[in-house]
C-alpha cells in the first residue's frame, strides 16, 4: 500500500510503481470514475496509441470479442486495487 497527499491545487502524484503498472506515462490524460463510492483513475490512451492494439482487421465478431476480453481485464485489475 501506497499513501500520497492531495496539495492546495487538488493535486496528487501517482508512485512510480502503480504508473508504470497501469500505464500512466508523462502526460498521460486520466478520467476518473466513481464507482460504489470509490474514485477510479482510467489513463486514457491517444489514438495512436490504440492503432493497431485489436491486431489485424478482425471483422465485428472478432472486435465485440476483443473488447469484452479488455474490459474483463480492467475488472480483474479493478479488484485488484
Amino acid at each position: 500500500m501506497q499513501v500520497t497527499t492531495v496539495n492546495p491545487k487538488g493535486q496528487v502524484t501517482i508512485p512510480e510503481t502503480l504508473r508504470s503498472r497501469y500505464g500512466f506515462p508523462p502526460g498521460t490524460k486520466v478520467l476518473w470514475l466513481e464507482r460504489a463510492g470509490r474514485i477510479v483513475p482510467i489513463p486514457l490512451k491517444t489514438v495512436d496509441e490504440l492503432r493497431g492494439s485489436l491486431g489485424p482487421a478482425t471483422g465485428r465478431r472478432g472486435l465485440a470479442k476483443a473488447l469484452i476480453q479488455a474490459r474483463q481485464r480492467d475488472r480483474v485489475r479493478e479488484d485488484d486495487a
